[in-house]
């Protein structure tokens, strides 16, 4: 195809933000305008001291809440912004729609919010989240890894993508309620080498956080199996029973 044509196309069907459905305008870049990306709400305080889970108001039981994992073994959570949001739409492209494009912009939101949340020089590895090796050869990527390897190479923490393995192609979590989550995600991970976890203190990453099932089996995992010093949790978005806790 000619550029010519390429235009003609372009001016007759032109491409829309996929948030808004405004026509995007060529310094928009990929799929989001510009407006709608500058608009995204991110998470900020009250949000519970363990978990994160933002509040209108500071929960009652500090430093954890009622949103908080049973069990949760790591240290600290925190993410981004809410899943019902423009982040959430750019996720959607990236892991759903094959648009790896997006993990770039998604990766600049964490590091702009990794020092708010944590301390960077407090971490030995960046560790994403795995997918089962059947879906990971579906899909082509893993979207997870696609982000932290941005956020690795801005801060400088190693990414270490090969210490963790799915060895279960479970249901996916987002179908499930939270006792099934639970019971979906137990057993299905595995350390591959130990030695490398030992002691360190480690950054988990993940896209989504919703019950926390997934990131607190992992946790327990990285731990008990790999002797890690410590967890932390890093999500890129946030599942709220009620968005307006955070409006």
């Amino acid at each position: 195809m000619n550029a010519l044509l390429r235009s003609l196309i372009t001016f007759l069907y032109p491409a829309q933000c996929r948030h808004c459905e405004e026509n995007l305008d060529p310094a928009d870049g990929h799929y989001i305008c510009k407006a709608c990306w500058q608009a995204a709400k991110l998470i900020e305080k009250p949000y519970c001291e363990t978990c994160g889970y933002p509040w209108e108001t500071v929960p009652e039981k500090i430093p954890s809440c009622r949103q908080c994992p049973d069990n949760a073994l790591f240290r600290k959570a925190r993410s981004v912004a809410v899943y019902d949001s423009v982040v959430g739409t750019a996720l959607r492209l990236l892991k759903y729609s094959n648009k790896t494009v997006m993990a770039k912009p998604l990766a600049e939101l964490m590091i702009d919010a990794l020092p708010v949340f944590f301390g960077m020089e407090d971490y030995d590895y960046i560790i994403p989240v795995p997918l089962h090796k059947k879906r990971r050869r579906e899909r082509g990527y893993n979207q997870v890894e696609l982000i932290g390897e941005e956020l690795s190479r801005t801060t400088g923490i190693p990414m270490e993508a090969k210490c963790l393995v799915k060895t279960k192609d479970t249901e996916r979590q987002e179908v499930l309620s939270g006792k099934e989550r639970l019971d979906n995600v137990k057993g299905c991970f595995d350390i591959t080498d130990p030695s490398r976890t030992e002691r360190k203190r480690i950054l988990l990453i993940d896209d989504v956080f919703t019950t926390g099932a997934t990131v607190t089996e992992l946790t327990k995992v990285l731990l008990r199996k790999g002797k890690a010093k410590y967890v932390d949790v890093f999500t890129l978005l946030r599942v709220v029973i009620n968005e307006r806790v955070i409006t």
